[in-house]
């Protein structure tokens, strides 16, 4: 089993050039830009012009996501997303994949507007699947949501008959002011785990959306999910925030001991815990390149992430056991429960 990371950018143009040149620079042992999620709708022509000489020239796999994330945060309405969609994934007919709108559930609903949402996906990605161009469909990728068994199901019975090769999960757990932070709750991790089991059943692969900070891969690839995606390499980076394979993050640009999410790590921690997980890069060798530098996190980062990715792909299980019993109290248990460590 081979689990793919779709590193998120929908960026300016300028983050495009300066990723580029920066990722040249670290020269890494496998491309962290193989596979790419972006969101077509909210990106300028300039930048979704780096985006597809990506897949040219790397070459990237390209998925186009539905701005179901958007929805999530309020910045455009579901039935406002349709046909703008439509028209856009009509234009840009080059993507590997294309994601079909989805209203995501928030943790903040009701059980029955959980429900009213799923129906409603549903509904609208079987209608838009049928309105997309037929070169499209084999590319189409509809997103299950759910908080329960029954929901998984209604969405996996109707999704199968479109005969996708893919489907995505997107129900995992809100937070923060805009619903902009996806969490893994206990309950979501067990909801993503049973769309992989059956869809894996019927021949279909399964992408998990805006879950992938370095801890979590364990789980991740646990699910038997075969792709996931995420912006924490980016979104991390500009709080002072940073990864190492398979750790919890930590904030590099100053000490802070009273908030759990932004906790401080000073030069000597975070030299230890690399020596720990064998990392290094060019870009934190120094404190003051690393924590100076907002774009120098962004690479180390996402090279963090894609080594993450690696250690599993390569089934190093023990040692992604012996990382993770030195890192955060919270995943020294937590492990165990991910089934290629439990083996270990």
């Amino acid at each position: 089993m081979t689990l793919d990371f779709f590193a998120s950018m929908t960026a300016a143009p300028s983050d495009f050039r300066k990723i580029e040149a920066l990722l040249k620079d670290a020269k890494p042992k496998h491309d962290p830009l193989a596979h790419i999620l972006t969101t077509p709708l909210f990106m300028s022509k300039e930048a979704l012009g780096f985006v597809r000489r990506f897949q040219e020239e790397r070459p990237s796999e390209v998925c186009f996501d539905s701005a179901g994330y958007y929805v999530q945060m309020g910045k455009i309405g579901y039935h406002e997303l349709y046909m703008k969609l439509l028209n856009c994934y009509r234009m840009h007919r080059w993507a590997d994949r294309y994601v079909l709108p989805d209203n995501v559930p928030l943790s903040s609903d009701s059980h029955k507007q959980v429900e009213e949402k799923v129906r409603e996906t549903v509904h609208y990605s079987c209608l838009f699947f049928q309105e997309m161009p037929d070169e499209l469909k084999e590319r189409a990728m509809p997103v299950v949501h759910g908080r329960t068994r029954s929901q998984i199901e209604y969405c996996l019975e109707h999704y199968l008959k479109l005969g996708v090769k893919w489907v995505g999960f997107g129900s995992f757990g809100t937070a923060g002011k805009n619903n902009e932070a996806n969490m893994a709750t206990a309950s979501a991790v067990e909801n993503a785990r049973l769309v992989a089991q059956i869809a894996a059943h019927y021949g279909v692969k399964t992408h998990l959306f805006g879950i992938g900070a370095p801890a979590l891969v364990g789980m991740i690839y646990s699910t038997g999910a075969a792709a996931f995606d995420s912006a924490s390499w980016f979104k991390a980076a500009g709080f002072g925030q940073v990864h190492l394979p398979l750790m919890r993050s930590y904030n590099i640009t100053y000490q802070n001991s009273s908030s759990e999410l932004q906790q401080g790590i000073t030069w000597e921690d975070f030299t230890r815990f690399k020596h720990i997980t064998n990392h290094s890069c060019t870009y934190c060798q120094e404190y003051h390149i690393l924590a100076g530098h907002k774009m120098h996190r962004v690479i180390h980062n996402l090279l963090a992430v894609n080594e993450s990715v690696d250690i599993f792909n390569q089934e190093q299980f023990e040692r992604a056991r012996t990382i993770y019993e030195q890192g955060s109290l919270k995943y020294r248990e937590e492990h165990k429960q991910w089934l290629p460590l439990a083996k270990s």
